[in-house]
């Protein structure tokens, strides 16, 4: 899917417990996944994570047809999504234990709500980052041995394969050929994109530049193809967003600034790379995007005081928004003329990352 690895990756301040908490790298990633589909089919099923006790994450999933959840137990915590759309499965990184973690893949068939590991990271000696899953192919991203590692996986026969190593690891993104895959990382002072050829087993191009952004609560995007990285920082009451063109290393600074008098929580560019959302107080931010240029779009605002995560459906025509409320997804469907609609779904319990599928 991808996206929701997501991915978008993130440097998150340290907020002490009595704060409200701030969305870290893996949250992020999760909320980047999105499967190619024909625009014209609608969605069909929304998802939600909510932490659960003894060490499992509850997965739930509304069939937007009738609104009825279901829920399904994911062991481990969950760090980041993707799926295949079109046979209704998803894929999910997941991390056991504490002192010893143990990694793992599961896939989860969305319409019988059943759930297999079909992986172990750990066998592999890895440290995932981030995944994609195409044709029964699993490719991992992550470290091993101190290394950055690309590494890939036949679900049905078996057998981990080495691809590249030594390389900047991030969010992958499927690049403008098949046989290309792209890993985006955002650090502290640099971004940068490697270029991979999974059938060659080589690295065909790095990119590397100093972002000059400040340290704070950071939440970094980049397009469907990476053409583009967008970076949006929050200190204190204000949040701005950067762009940068990849290839060139360009910049264009400091595009926008909000007040805010919460936080930053999260952030989503839409598959077609044309609209940013981000979700900041109680409000959803949207842009237009033009490469390195933006274009502010009127904001809006949820009836609650804190808006969380948000997914957008693959065609960017609704938006679904968690928030500070239980029991409740606000789902917003969306003009081309600007204007939104909000309708809340009935969705129980605490939710946090949300997708559609």
């Amino acid at each position: 899917m991808k996206r929701l690895a997501l991915l978008a990756l993130s440097i998150t301040s340290l907020l002490s417990a009595c704060q409200t908490p701030v969305p870290n790298a893996q949250s992020t990633a999760i909320l980047q996944a999105a499967a190619a589909r024909p625009r014209s089919t609608p969605d069909r099923f929304l998802c939600a994570m909510e932490p659960g006790s003894g060490g499992f994450t509850m997965l739930k999933v509304m069939d937007l047809s009738s609104h009825t959840v279901r829920s399904v137990f994911v062991p481990g915590q969950v760090l980041s999504v993707d799926g295949v759309q079109q046979e209704r499965k998803l894929y999910l990184s997941s991390r056991e234990g504490d002192t010893q973690p143990l990694f793992s893949l599961f896939e989860v068939d969305i319409e019988k709500l059943l759930i297999r590991r079909v992986a172990s990271f750990s066998q592999a000696g890895l440290w995932p980052s981030d995944f994609l899953v195409r044709d029964g192919q699993l490719y991992a991203a992550g470290t091993r041995q101190g290394q950055g590692q690309l590494m890939s996986l036949n679900l049905v026969q078996g057998g981990w394969q080495n691809i590249v190593q030594n390389f900047a690891t991030g969010n992958l993104e499927w690049g403008r050929s098949p046989n290309l895959v792209q890993s985006v990382a955002f650090d502290e002072d640099k971004i940068t994109r490697t270029t991979i050829d999974i059938l060659q087993k080589r690295v065909v191009n790095v990119q590397s530049f100093d972002h000059g952004i400040p340290f704070g609560n950071n939440v970094g995007l980049s397009s469907p193809d990476a053409s583009y990285f967008y970076a949006l920082h929050q200190l204190k009451g204000e949040v701005e967003i950067y762009s940068y063109d990849i290839a060139s290393g360009a910049s264009n600074n400091l595009i926008s600034s909000e007040k805010a008098v919460g936080i930053l929580y999260n952030s989503v560019i839409s598959r077609d790379g044309r609209f940013l959302y981000a979700t900041i107080d109680n409000k959803i931010h949207r842009y237009e995007l033009q490469g390195t240029q933006m274009k502010r779009l009127p904001p809006i605002e949820l009836r609650t005081s804190e808006a969380r995560y948000l997914t957008l459906s693959p065609n960017a025509s609704v938006l679904y928004v968690s928030h500070d409320r239980q029991n409740a997804i606000s789902q917003i469907n969306l003009s081309p003329d600007g204007g939104y609609t909000i309708q809340e779904l009935a969705y129980p319990g605490q939710n946090n990352e949300v997708f559609v599928f």
